[in-house]
């Protein structure tokens, strides 16, 4: 009798299935992680904005936010942050006394929106993305986020946000 071994599964697989596994904790790993000083997360996110939305910011697509904060929570991280305009740049601070408006949801939905391989008004319409407070304004920075030409990101960032992307989609496929 010929002794068969099982075949072992092709790299691709292995690196899906520990793709997924990461997907699925890294919100949880990120909750427990300690928190960065602010003042670091405000230079490296304020420079990262600036970078990454330089043209907008050029063609004064953010004026509308001037003087108005919009609240960004990642509830399934635990994360929340706050964005306004300011001196001709997107600012962030983590203490505000209200937000104008404040977008909600899960760290997939984000990832799903910035893929684009959700529509953004099903996102809302779903409520798996959520705006409360100034809904005009909200509806305003909707329109604008559909609106960036993540074509123009770094190739690196839009790969890595389509890779993730991908795994999240296949997981919800599974379950």
């Amino acid at each position: 009798m010929k002794n068969t071994f099982p075949r072992p599964p092709s790299p691709a697989v292995v690196a899906n299935n520990v793709a997924r596994k990461l997907t699925t904790a890294l919100p949880g790993v990120i909750k427990r992680l300690p928190e960065p000083p602010f003042v670091l997360q405000k230079k490296v996110g304020e420079k990262l904005l600036g970078n990454l939305m330089a043209e907008q910011l050029e063609m004064g697509e953010f004026d509308f936010l001037e003087g108005k904060w919009l609240k960004i929570s990642i509830n399934d991280m635990g994360l929340a942050f706050f964005l306004t305009f300011h001196e001709d740049k997107l600012q962030l601070s983590n203490q505000v006394t209200q937000a104008d408006v404040s977008f909600s949801g899960d760290s997939r939905e984000f990832i799903l929106l910035a893929s684009r391989k959700e529509d953004p008004d099903t996102l809302f319409f779903q409520r798996r993305l959520v705006i409360e407070g100034d809904t005009e304004l909200g509806l305003y920075i909707k329109n604008s986020i559909d609106g960036i030409d993540f074509d123009n990101w770094p190739s690196w960032l839009n790969q890595s946000i389509q890779k993730i992307a991908s795994v999240v989609s296949e997981t919800d496929e599974l379950n």
